[in-house]
């Protein structure tokens, strides 16, 4: 369709393979799909794309690994990933993994007995976790699984060997996402230094090749993070770092601040309905009045 915007799509685990393989055939209709260095020579060497889309994965979820990556074979589709050199080599889950099954209503009093929070009972946990310091998080979910006596959860995500056969495909970009998956902003800077550019400098040992791009954990610039973590990125020569700012790129963007869509299931007619009304969704989302994470965390701490 001639009016349909450029595009980069952000998913993260994929469970319903139906779904996704239903949402790649709508987009390979509906789009082009380009790869991270056709996106990246139009940024920064002026390289034209019309109707592009280009789709990215955050975390290295092993579904992508089984699932997702025998159908972008099956369509010659490329993509990015975004993943954790500690999480890969050390068989380990990010936080949010580890607690995905946790009875959330034990966690919060956990939450609650160390922070207070204005109107606390009206935030999900997860949102208050979002406001604390990666280091704060474990130390909560290590006192909820010894108070449940529930153990360290099997790894969910992708091995070395895995990402390295994904790499030498020829149709995976990988980049870089941070070491813990910490909300940026709420760190200070010697460990905000450590999760960006070790991150960037143990994936490249562990890929023998420059790392080049970056996907900010959570993604709202100057909410989860701001101009200290685009500064790092620069120093360490990333060229493109991805956000999840909700609607079409284009070339005015700050290269380390690109916008991607989020796409976490949803029916055909919403599939299609966002495809298609890209440029006009973060309107229609503020029209729907639908209360998002980023309303909850709002929510100031109290000291």
């Amino acid at each position: 369709m001639k009016f349909l915007p450029n595009i980069i799509l952000n998913f993260h685990a994929i469970h319903n393979i139906v779904w996704f393989e239903s949402l790649l055939k709508t987009i390979l209709r509906l789009y082009n799909p380009v790869s991270y260095e056709e996106v990246s020579n139009y940024y920064l060497e002026g390289k034209s794309l019309k109707h592009a889309c280009h789709l990215t994965f955050d975390d290295g979820h092993i579904s992508f690994y089984e699932k997702v990556f025998p159908l972008l074979q099956k369509y010659n589709v490329p993509v990015s990933i975004f993943v954790s050199p500690k999480i890969v080599t050390e068989r380990s889950n990010f936080w949010f993994q580890e607690i995905s099954d946790y009875d959330f209503k034990i966690l919060n009093e956990i939450v609650d007995k160390y922070h207070r929070f204005e109107n606390a009972e009206k935030i999900p946990v997860k949102a208050k976790l979002k406001h604390l310091k990666i280091n704060e998080i474990w130390r909560i979910i290590e006192e909820y699984q010894r108070q449940t006596a529930t153990p360290i959860k099997a790894c969910v995500n992708m091995n070395l060997e895995q990402l390295k056969e994904l790499q030498q495909s020829g149709l995976v970009h990988v980049g870089a996402h941070t070491m813990n998956h910490p909300i940026l902003k709420n760190e200070d800077d010697q460990s905000v230094e450590y999760e960006i550019s070790t991150s960037i400098q143990e994936l490249s040992k562990l890929l023998n090749t420059s790392i080049t791009s970056f996907a900010y954990p959570n993604g709202k610039q100057n909410f989860d993070f701001g101009q200290r973590e685009i500064q790092i990125l620069a120093n360490n020569n990333i060229k493109l770092a991805f956000s999840t700012e909700e609607r079409p790129f284009r070339v005015s963007d700050d290269h380390l601040a690109v916008p991607r869509s989020g796409f976490e299931g949803g029916s055909k007619v919403y599939v299609y309905a966002k495809l298609i009304l890209i440029k006009q969704w973060g309107l229609l989302k503020k029209i729907s009045r639908k209360k998002g994470e980023i309303a909850y965390r709002e929510f100031p701490m109290q000291s």
